[in-house]
């Protein structure tokens, strides 16, 4: 099992939140969003500053690639809390 972080934010901010978090778990940066349209998932002038953001969103593939488990909220309020994660993770 693999987890990844993917931001619109540059590498080195990703790192130094990383770093923060102190984390060991790869961040990918998708600094034009072409995640976020791919997956629909962009929350277009969604930061304070007015820059795009992705709107929170988890995805749980499996090893054939098939999406068994997806969280989506409409607002960078809502996120996938961990007991939804794990119980996702726990019925694979």
């Amino acid at each position: 099992m693999e987890l990844l972080a993917v931001s619109v934010d540059p590498p080195e901010v990703s790192k130094r939140l990383r770093d923060h978090l102190q984390v060991r778990f790869t961040f990918l940066s998708d600094p034009d969003g072409a995640l976020l349209d791919e997956m629909g998932i962009r929350h277009r002038g969604g930061r304070a500053d007015g820059a795009d953001i992705a709107f929170p969103t988890s995805v749980l593939v499996d090893d054939t690639g098939t999406v068994r488990w997806l969280f989506q909220s409409d607002t960078y309020r809502e996120r996938a809390r961990p007991e939804q994660i794990f119980a996702a993770i726990g019925s694979l």
